[in-house]
């Protein structure tokens, strides 16, 4: 049994946070005018994470977060896509200016993104082409194989991207996948070492991975 690991202090507050979400019991109160002033001059947000367009998740209450501690992309597949300019843009802006420890792809069971790439041909034309347009594809024995396949494809796409590339190499950036169970509330992460998804633990515990 070995501690688990935490790259840095961003992807601490991240488990922590999550494990405060499990519980039912997260810290978050929400932006209000009450404390607007605190972050009206400036952002430091440790993380960055790409999130599907599903409405069932909402990375900020998965993890817990205060305002302005992660941004978020939201597109349908969590996808990562080099054509797409708000992506490129946005992605750009977390690594260079705001220079954000971890980026994160976050995927989630009963993605139906993820089940609609079987059937492109039946889809609106513009679903379709947003889908299968960046060469996305169902890829796995299972639904739920291709629901992870997917989130490390897209974790693929990020690391071939060249600024991605140089932020890992000169600032150290960190880059994740996970996986929330909606049906549980359960969050797994893909370690990289280990080539394997492991779930993250729901108690401050030692963990083997």
């Amino acid at each position: 049994m070995v501690q688990l690991d935490y790259p840095n202090d961003g992807m601490r507050q991240l488990i922590e946070g999550y494990r405060r979400f499990f519980k039912g019991n997260p810290p978050r109160k929400g932006f209000c005018a009450l404390h607007a002033e605190q972050i009206a001059h400036t952002q430091n947000p440790h993380s960055m994470v790409i999130s599907c367009f599903d409405s069932r998740v909402c990375p900020e209450a998965v993890f817990a977060t205060n305002d302005g501690h992660i941004c978020v992309h939201r597109n349908m597949l969590n996808q990562v896509d080099a054509a797409d300019a708000s992506m490129m843009a946005s992605l750009k802006f977390a690594a260079e200016n705001l220079k954000v420890q971890n980026i994160i792809i976050l995927g989630h069971s009963n993605c139906n993104a993820v089940a609609k790439l079987k059937e492109l041909e039946k889809l609106p034309c513009q679903i379709a082409s947003w889908l299968g347009g960046a060469g996305a594809a169902y890829r796995g024995d299972t639904y739920e194989e291709a629901i992870k396949n997917n989130v490390l494809d897209q974790l693929e796409r990020l690391r071939r991207i060249d600024f991605i590339q140089e932020a890992v190499q000169k600032n150290g950036l960190n880059l994740e996948g996970m996986l929330f169970h909606i049906n549980t509330g359960r969050l797994e992460r893909f370690v990289s070492k280990q080539h394997r998804w492991v779930f993250i633990t729901t108690e401050e515990e030692c963990q083997q991975i």
